[in-house]
């Protein structure tokens, strides 16, 4: 039988021990930064990017690194001990800590690692693809990784209205820019395009480029409207729990003939590969193996 252990400023403890003061910022101001990843035979992937693009998501609200790589993969060893889990999903979570001053004074900041077990999609979801929708609006601080969803909470309604699985953000100047939860790509015969603003940098989108582009893709970042996706030979989705997951219609409309796309199927089983690979090495890196 497994339990739930969280990570909190340092500390495991059982889940239900996990909790933060009401004076938190995170709490009171909804200031906050966050990253999520997965384990690969139990060691995380892709941990050194996630941290550089929590530390940048931080700064826009003073906080400066004070956890280390090292300290994190401590911590996860020991959940995944504690826990019983084989593959973890964490979510690391960042405030500036307990108000004391002001409006966002605060003292030390709150740092917290939410690990459960991975739950990774069904594998119908690759089989046979998920839909989307879109809507208008722009995520606040579109570049940084924060734990304000309030725009997306809207997107997200709409797309569990519509029984989709994700929903794209689209400017008031009619460019797709995001996924709520995911980055987006497109396919159109040989190339492969996603989204160059207001968007976040997306590390498992990031992964694909290299592997697309060794399989034959031409990479192109620019700006890509509602149209684009209806027309696309493939639409997908990139994110470090559902890795490559193919999109099979948008709007209520079919993309290309509905079916999951030939490229979707080789690169997700290229990602895959390549993410098991790399968590293992950078894990004897950190001579954790």
């Amino acid at each position: 039988m497994t339990t739930d252990f969280f990570a909190l400023n340092g500390r495991v403890v059982p889940a239900a021990e996990a909790t933060i003061s009401v004076l938190d910022l995170g709490f009171l101001r909804g200031v906050g930064a966050f990253e999520t990843l997965r384990t690969y035979g139990g060691h995380p992937h892709a941990l050194g990017d996630h941290l550089r693009r929590l530390w940048e998501s931080a700064a826009a609200f003073g906080i400066a690194p004070f956890f280390s790589e090292a300290d994190v993969r401590r911590l996860l060893a020991e959940i995944r001990t504690r826990s019983g889990h084989a593959e973890l999903r964490a979510n690391f979570v960042v405030s500036p800590g307990e108000h004391t001053t002001g409006v966002f004074g605060a003292g030390a900041p709150t740092w917290v690692i939410i690990a459960r077990d991975v739950h990774a999609p069904p594998e119908s979801f690759y089989e046979q693809g998920v839909t989307a929708v879109t809507f208008d609006a722009t995520r606040h601080l579109p570049t940084l990784k924060t734990t304000n969803y309030l725009v997306g909470k809207t997107g997200l309604a709409l797309a569990e209205k519509a029984g989709a699985h994700e929903a794209f953000y689209v400017t008031a100047e009619g460019y797709v820019t995001e996924g709520v939860t995911s980055n987006v790509l497109i396919v159109q015969g040989k190339r492969l395009m996603t989204p160059v603003v207001d968007c976040l940098p997306g590390i498992t989108k990031g992964g694909v480029r290299p592997l697309a582009e060794a399989a034959g893709l031409v990479w192109y970042e620019c700006n890509l409207t509602r149209d684009d996706l209806y027309t696309a030979d493939e639409v997908w989705i990139t994110s470090a729990v559902r890795e490559l997951m193919p999109v099979v219609a948008v709007d209520g409309k079919r993309i290309h003939d509905g079916r999951v796309g030939p490229w979707a199927k080789r690169l997700r089983a290229d990602y895959r590969a390549h993410c098991i690979a790399e968590a293992l090495r950078d894990a004897q890196r950190a001579g954790m193996v």
